[in-house]
């Protein structure tokens, strides 16, 4: 029976509300310092501003890209469906909606972001904002064409029937190359998306005429369309190749996941007593897997003190510290669950309230990152006080404890009074 193409083509799986809610506030915390910079200026320094963006954009798909597509997590589902390659090209462009989306709200905002004049200039920030648009879009598809087709290409790198030659004189002169023969055509790849969508930005400001600094942007969205397009007819194969090529790519040879990453190990938790150190790591591991925490942490640290550089008001960034403290607790909260967190075992190893003081410590864990944040941003700047890193460390172990009170009630608690 033919069922009608539809733009969700691959039926997704469950996000749970709070991962939503995590994944969409950063970007919406980074929107809103965007309008905060750019509330006040004028026409010339918004084209200005909109350029940068467009820059940073083509870096952010460089490098994200090939981590939004591969190895596609619904690929055994993909194999019992065996959707045509133009579902599978669809597919693709679903995932990476949700960059290009905040790529169109941030030049959007940048083109109507002003509170002085909001009406002044409405037409030259309306065509700021369509070249911004074709800009991004451009962008957006030339990334996808540069990594959906490159499985192909790797494994002849990889066999060694593309770039013999480089490797021989590198060898005869004593030099190593940077990247294994397979990830060439990957780090070649991100180099082209990052230099081509920065040149276009270039050769759209070097033309003095308001209308035709369009021009590039047009030329390289019928550039990448086409280049796509081609693609589309056979993008089955291509996907598979693909998706095989970084599937190997990103596993880990140490523990045969997918997750480059490895848990932290027993002798890491030394900070932890011994009574509850076992149950600690066990907990830390678990959560490791789900969640790149580390990752995470950075990136909370670098968009505080982003707030702290464009000179937001204090409640900006202090409103992001409380959006670190709750998502840095929430985050921890699936490892609770029975699934990965039984309470027959948890029973069988100490009583429910050594799990509590566990939890604690497991909560606790990025704390020593919170306090050094914030003590540099008080060291570096006059917005933050020494007075307000204590306040903020102590804030986050008072929400880390009542996080791990509930959380031990919900559960071990819980099957203490019902069985006990």
């Amino acid at each position: 029976m033919f069922t009608p193409l539809t733009y969700r083509t691959i039926p997704g799986r469950h996000v749970p509300p709070a991962r939503r809610i995590t994944a969409m506030v950063p970007g919406l915390v980074l929107l809103s310092a965007l309008l905060w910079l750019s509330h006040d200026l004028g026409m010339e320094e918004r084209i200005v501003l909109f350029r940068y963006l467009a820059m940073a954009f083509a870096g952010c798909m460089a490098f994200i890209t090939p981590h939004l597509l591969f190895p596609d997590s619904e690929k055994t589902l993909i194999l019992q469906i065996n959707p045509s390659p133009r579902r599978l090209f669809l597919h693709h462009l679903v995932k990476l909606r949700a960059l290009w989306l905040y790529g169109v709200a941030a030049a959007a905002v940048v083109s109507y972001g002003d509170s002085t004049f909001p009406v002044q200039d409405f037409h030259e920030k309306t065509r700021l904002f369509a070249t911004g648009m074709i800009a991004l879009t451009a962008i957006m598809l030339y990334a996808q064409y540069r990594f959906a087709t490159i499985g192909e290409s790797s494994q002849r790198w990889n066999e060694g029937k593309s770039g013999r030659r480089l490797f021989e004189s590198l060898d005869s002169v004593g030099k190593s190359t940077p990247v294994d023969a397979g990830m060439f055509p990957t780090f070649l790849s991100t180099i082209l998306v990052t230099f081509v969508g920065m040149m276009s930005v270039v050769v759209s400001a070097a033309i003095p005429h308001v209308l035709l600094a369009i021009l590039p942007f047009v030329l390289f969205l019928g550039y990448s369309a086409y280049r796509l397009g081609r693609e589309v007819g056979s993008y089955d194969r291509r996907f598979y190749q693909s998706d095989a090529f970084y599937d190997e790519l990103f596993t880990n040879p140490a523990t045969g996941t997918r997750e480059s990453r490895e848990p932290a190990s027993y002798g890491a938790i030394y900070w932890v007593p011994s009574r509850w150190r076992a149950a600690v790591w066990t907990q830390i591991v678990q959560l490791d897997r789900k969640r790149p925490m580390g990752r995470i942490i950075a990136l909370l640290s670098l968009t505080y003190w982003l707030l702290i550089w464009l000179g937001t008001p204090e409640a900006w960034h202090g409103g992001w510290l409380v959006f670190w403290i709750l998502a840095k607790n929430m985050l921890a909260w699936p490892v609770s669950w029975p699934a990965l967190s039984p309470p027959v075992f948890h029973w069988w190893m100490m009583p429910a309230g050594d799990w509590m003081i566990a939890r604690f410590f497991l909560q606790t864990r990025w704390t020593l990152a919170l306090l050094l944040t914030v003590a540099a941003a008080a060291l570096f700047s006059e917005a933050v006080s020494w007075q307000a890193v204590w306040m903020w460390t102590l804030a986050d172990v008072t929400v880390s404890a009542l996080s791990a009170w509930l959380l031990t009630r919900n559960n071990e608690f819980a099957f203490r009074r019902r069985y006990a």
